[in-house]
């Protein structure tokens, strides 16, 4: 059944109603973005993730690994020692500490022998894949490897990546970045103009993720489409979002003329948000002149987004309790919110029940 976006009164799906922002850090049984692979060098890199402060280093064989940031003999951030041999140092006292998080070395012991007891700190599963370093920050072993990025290292495809933190949370990022009314009048003329027209919307829910495709999108009148998109092409547009914070964005003219948007959104707490974002194109034989004008439109434009999401979560904090009322042009957003609830309903922080999701699919006209 179709449902319009312009029947606010029929639109409305569920109004007045409070979303928590204690749930985020219950997802832990996935993979999440670190780091990108080519910072992890000679010394340890500090993150958080999920509020968890960890350590990075490289083990003597180059591996990338990842540990609690904090020593066992006194709690210091190892975060601020050095990695000799492979092995992360202390920087208060001296202990070191292997890959698995073992203590194999106490200096101020005679001999400056390794550990006498078992002292060991908590270790991380960590992967190298698509030039970022991701850490799984679940209890169990990881069911299997970070979703790999599309065409990422493809010879016809151009990429770059931008780095930036958010002052919100993962939802509100993921939310923003797979809406597109908001687009009107935050990126008016850069990337939509307030010439609004209706949209026709399929939204097709999963076990783990949403999908939406856009039909009778026409171009808009703005800088982004000037520069990037052929006059007249017939624009094919979807949306997605993977579990637990992934967002894709397709713009495709053709077999020559197709964007892909992915921002990896890693939670540092539940009001801060480090967002990954991999563009990557196809543009014919000039993909690297395009990139020079391409990179930094979309770093004018994410920052936007960043003013913006930070004006929001400052309007959050002025209320004890933050009301929504959700629409039936609220695509995406909903969904996600859904899917975490499932994901971390099994009171352990695991994706138990995310399977017991519904499969849907409806469609939805609405103005952008």
């Amino acid at each position: 059944m179709l449902e319009h976006g312009r029947d606010i009164t029929a639109a409305v799906m569920r109004s007045d109603i409070a979303i928590t922002n204690n749930l985020v850090s219950r997802l832990r049984e996935y993979w999440y973005v670190a780091a990108y692979a080519s910072k992890l060098r000679k010394r340890p890199l500090a993150r958080t993730i999920l509020g968890v402060p960890l350590v990075l280093f490289r083990q003597a064989d180059g591996t990338a690994v990842a540990l609690i940031d904090r020593c066992a003999h006194r709690n210091m951030a190892l975060s601020r020692g050095r990695v000799w041999e492979g092995q992360v140092e202390c920087p208060y006292h001296g202990w070191r500490y292997n890959g698995q998080g073992q203590c194999v070395a106490i200096p101020s012991m005679p001999d400056g022998a390794g550990s006498p007891v078992d002292v060991r700190i908590q270790s991380f599963p960590t992967a190298e894949k698509d030039g970022f370093v991701w850490v799984y920050m679940g209890s169990r072993d990881p069911a299997q490897a970070p979703r790999p990025l599309p065409h990422y290292g493809d010879s016809e495809w151009t990429t770059f990546r931008m780095k930036t933190r958010f002052a919100a949370n993962a939802l509100a990022c993921l939310e923003n970045f797979l809406d597109c009314p908001h687009t009107v009048y935050v990126h008016t003329t850069w990337f939509r103009s307030r010439q609004a027209k209706e949209v026709r919307a399929r939204v097709r829910r999963h076990h783990d993720g949403v999908d939406v495709e856009f039909f009778d999108e026409r171009e808009a009148k703005s800088v982004v489409s000037r520069l990037l998109f052929p006059s007249g092409g017939k624009l094919i547009h979807t949306d997605r979002f993977l579990m637990p914070t992934t967002s894709r964005v397709d713009y495709s003219f053709g077999s020559d003329r197709h964007f892909i948007i992915t921002s990896q959104c890693t939670p540092v707490s539940e009001s801060e948000t480090e967002v990954y974002t991999v563009i990557t194109f196809r543009f014919g034989r000039i993909g690297a002149l395009v990139r020079l004008f391409f990179a930094p439109l979309a770093r004018r434009i994410i920052q936007q987004d960043v003013k913006i999401l930070r004006a929001h979560s400052e309007q959050l904090r002025r209320f004890e309790e933050a009301r929504f009322t959700l629409v039936k042009s609220d695509l995406v957003g909903p969904h996600i919110w859904d899917l975490w609830q499932r994901a971390g309903g099994d009171g352990n922080g695991g994706p138990a029940s995310a399977g017991e999701a519904e499969e849907s699919e409806r469609e939805v006209i609405l103005r952008f």
